[in-house]
């Protein structure tokens, strides 16, 4: 199945960059990815589409 996610992520304990090197993992594999919309300093926003099962590794402990 398909489906779109935002995904928020606060810059705290390396979360933004576990998040990025997720995205730069997966990037290829899913069908859509949006530019960061957060300020990038202290927060990120993405919308993301793809797989489900992709986009469920996404790591649940960097997520708001």
């Amino acid at each position: 199945m398909i489906i779109e996610k935002e995904i928020i992520v606060i810059a705290e304990n390396g979360n933004q960059d576990i998040l990025y090197e997720w995205i730069e993992t997966n990037r290829y594999k899913l069908e859509f990815v949006s530019e960061n919309s957060g300020c990038g300093c202290c927060v990120s926003i993405f919308t993301i589409k793809g797989k489900e099962k992709i986009i469920n590794t996404i790591p649940k402990e960097i997520l708001l």
